[in-house]
């Protein structure tokens, strides 16, 4: 039994870390725009491949769904989020040595095994160390939002020095990654389990604890209007943003922009997501219930105008200027998802119930993301760029106004307009 000093350090101890943990750790650093750039530069793998990993990674994120909460049960959420780091240093050693497309998806199970094991132990360390009290979910954002918008601003600069660096040696920038995985592995060696592992079981009786959360999971989420909408919108939201990862580096290839102005407007577009997270508060009080479909149009729009401005951009540099105004708004929309996203999924939530919730979240995500992907590879592998992007951009547009359609009835309303059954694991049985 914890006593009320050793409550209060895990709790102080790991809010105190986790912003300035996040900084570094939520993603990788020297990593991004300069990887698709590697991969198809250096490796010569093509465009439709890259695309086509990124999707088998989200499948791998299904199927390791399971495996990662067992793992966590069995390993607790801070050793979890260590061996997460330790994998992710791992993939960054197999990433450099990739050799064909084989090499990249075995590497890319090991990074989804990261990921998967991070996502589901990282928010709730956050989660399960902030006291109960009505202003909690605001404190997670506030904590959430520091270490995303801090996180941003250093991927801005990782992006430049990584362009710069690619010049020189192409190896160079993912070194420089592997150290930061080296710094935050051992930074997540500074936190204090925020809940305590009770008798140890058998691992039959881990295994069979972890279907029966997931199954809980799905059956606390199935009563739950709230959470069904919420789970939906994620789905199709980060679905796009991952195609848009790898599409808006080739459309800038595509419009031949040098490879060191790519990392300057990569840097850019960290910029742009750092500056939307510290707004996050400012945005969800003004659009309040539309606040994802504000976020999910705005991404799916501006594909369809980087796709149809990117046709005609060689007559002139304006376009190509309207192309890159719609991609930093497109990060706009990453920058605020990401900042917004645990905050909405941790209100009605505590220890009991938080893990799972993610777990079903992170299935369904991942899900939806491979599908998703898949399609976005295979158009790619079909025809140009630009095309690809207008028609990507107007299917999820067409997707988020049904999905705000769906959701309008069931996400945003007052506390007492949720049942009793929505807020069965709400610490204070009110909104924050």
């Amino acid at each position: 039994m914890e006593t009320k000093e050793e409550l209060q350090k895990m709790r102080k101890t790991n809010m105190k870390i986790y912003p300035t943990y996040k900084k570094l750790a939520w993603d990788y650093l020297f990593y991004y725009t300069i990887d698709f750039l590697f991969l198809t530069q250096v490796k010569n793998l093509s465009s439709a491949d890259v695309v086509l990993a990124s999707s088998v990674k989200a499948l791998f994120g299904i199927l390791l769904q399971i495996p990662a909460n067992i793992i966590v049960e069995f390993l607790g959420r801070k050793n979890s989020a260590i061996l997460g780091n330790i994998l992710n240093c791992l993939y960054i050693v197999m990433f450099m040595m990739t050799g064909n497309i084989y090499d990249l998806i075995f590497a890319k199970f090991i990074s989804s095994l990261a990921f998967s094991l991070k996502e589901i132990a990282e928010p709730s360390i956050l989660n399960a160390s902030i006291p109960p009290s009505k202003y909690k979910s605001n404190i997670l954002a506030k904590i959430n939002a520091k270490g995303s918008s801090g996180y941003y601003i250093l991927g801005a600069f990782s992006k430049i020095i990584g362009a710069i660096l690619f010049e020189f040696n192409t190896y160079l920038p993912f070194i420089l990654s592997l150290v930061m995985l080296v710094i935050v592995t051992i930074m997540s060696m500074g936190f204090i389990e925020p809940v305590k592992r009770k008798e140890k079981t058998n691992q039959n009786g881990i295994v069979k604890k972890q279907l029966k959360n997931i199954e809980d999971g799905f059956k606390y989420i199935l009563k739950s209007n709230r959470l069904k909408a919420l789970i939906i919108a994620s789905a199709l939201i980060v679905s796009l943003l991952s195609i848009l990862l790898n599409y808006h580096t080739s459309i800038l290839q595509y419009v031949k922009i040098p490879t060191y102005i790519i990392g300057f407007i990569a840097a850019g577009m960290s910029v742009v997501s750092s500056m939307a997270s510290k707004m996050q508060g400012k945005f969800h009080n003004k659009f309040r219930n539309k606040s994802l479909i504000t976020v999910a149009l705005i991404a799916s729009i501006s594909t369809i105008i980087a796709g149809s401005v990117g046709i005609i951009a060689d007559k002139s540099k304006i376009f190509i200027g309207v192309i890159i105004f719609a991609i930093m708004m497109a990060r706009f929309s990453h920058g605020m998802y990401y900042t917004l996203i645990d905050k909405y999924f941790t209100n009605f939530s505590n220890k009991d119930i938080d893990t799972k919730i993610f777990a079903v979240k992170n299935l369904v995500v991942n899900m939806t993301s491979a599908i998703m992907g898949f399609m976005a590879s295979f158009l790619l592998g079909k025809m140009e760029i630009t095309y690809c992007m207008i028609i990507v951009g107007i299917a999820f547009t067409i997707m988020y106004i049904l999905m705000e359609i769906y959701m309008k009835t069931r996400v945003g309303l007052k506390p007492e307009e949720y049942s009793k059954e929505e807020r069965k694991y709400d610490e204070l049985k009110e909104t924050v």
